[in-house]
């Protein structure tokens, strides 16, 4: 109940993008299994993961689980994708690409800057780096696996606080009420 709930409030931040855009529409894929909702678009004080429908069956071809996403070295020289060099518009718009066309970024290495958001759902609880538009009425973000076992709240920062991450970009499918939804998650994460 809890997730329909955060995936319809996701839908409508979605909608409010058009005050906060320009009139250039981003390409979306036309396939279900291509187009998810992006991980977490929240306000820096709550985490909430989001995503969209899969209509597709059960025995269709699923996006990279964690196991097929080759591990690499995080090294900060080493990264496909620095989001800590672009601006605040910039950042905001590579975020909604990676929601919306992520087979394009599948097992790239990430590294971004955000505030830290948390969240606990269904016993497990879930880490988020959260970036906003220019003006900051926009928010998107991340959700991240830490590759380190740290214990929370003793090792995290406080929710709000900046951070840089650098993980492997992946996602994953779970069903709910019968649907499908694709979320967005950087793995093996490490603090910066």
């Amino acid at each position: 109940m809890k997730k329909a709930m955060f995936i319809l409030l996701t839908l409508m931040m979605f909608l409010n993008l058009a005050a906060c855009g320009s009139s250039v529409t981003p390409k979306v894929s036309n396939s279900p299994v291509e187009s998810p909702g992006p991980a977490i678009a929240t306000q820096p004080s709550e985490t909430i993961p989001a995503a969209s429908p899969d209509p597709q069956p059960e025995d269709s071809a699923a996006p990279a689980a964690a196991e097929d996403v080759p591990e690499k070295s995080l090294d900060p020289d080493t990264v496909d994708v620095d989001l800590t060099q672009l601006s605040s518009t910039m950042v905001y718009s590579e975020v909604y690409a990676m929601a919306t066309e992520p087979e394009q970024y599948i097992g790239k290495t990430v590294k971004m800057q955000g505030l830290f958001a948390t969240q606990e759902y269904n016993g497990e609880r879930l880490y988020a780096c959260i970036v906003q538009d220019a003006t900051a009425c926009c928010a998107q973000g991340l959700e991240f696996e830490l590759a380190e076992k740290f214990v929370y709240p003793d090792d995290y920062p406080e929710t709000g606080a900046e951070i840089t991450v650098v993980g492997t970009f992946d996602t994953y499918k779970e069903e709910h009420d019968e649907n499908y939804y694709i979320y967005l998650v950087l793995r093996n994460a490490h603090f910066l």
